[in-house]
């Protein structure tokens, strides 16, 4: 850029960096805008084929009520086996209640543990809890994502 009679001028070489930084910038911050916007049409992904015969295997048994159960995620690793899982969404004073349940196995050779769990999507704060054996409520909103699954259950039908 050099300067001429009061007005700044493009000289070509020297403005391409300008330029390319200018740009690189504004794609930055339009791809940070719409990532928020991404996140917020989360949706829990579809039952694996595994994790559907293993959540029938134990209603079958009787071991976890027959229910529209909604897949909400899992871990897979050679120690350990979980899903997590929710259903029964009772919406009321901007708060959304749950039954939750968590499917969970240590080792190969060990059983399913099923631990029911009834929980609750705090909507304006876009924080989960988990109530306790007492009635009181904890925080369960330590794992990334959790705003975006909150705010999937709060715009859930009840």
């Amino acid at each position: 850029m050099r300067e001429g009679s009061g007005t700044m001028q493009d000289d070509g070489i020297a403005s391409r960096p300008r330029r390319l930084a200018h740009y690189v910038f504004t794609t930055l911050a339009m791809t940070a805008i719409a990532i928020p916007a991404l996140s917020a049409n989360w949706q829990p992904p579809q039952e694996p084929t595994q994790w559907l015969s293993v959540r029938q295997s134990l209603q079958s048994a009787g071991t976890i009520a027959v229910a529209p159960w909604i897949f909400f995620g899992s871990l897979d690793r050679e120690s350990t086996q979980a899903a997590e899982y929710l259903s029964n969404l009772r919406a009321e004073d901007g708060l959304v209640e749950f039954d939750g349940l968590l499917l969970l196995k240590r080792s190969s050779a060990s059983p399913w543990s099923v631990r029911p769990l009834t929980m609750r999507a705090i909507c304006s704060e876009g924080r989960l809890e988990r109530q306790q054996s007492d009635g009181s409520w904890e925080d369960y909103s330590g794992r990334p994502g959790t705003r975006e699954k909150v705010d999937w259950i709060c715009q859930q039908p009840h």
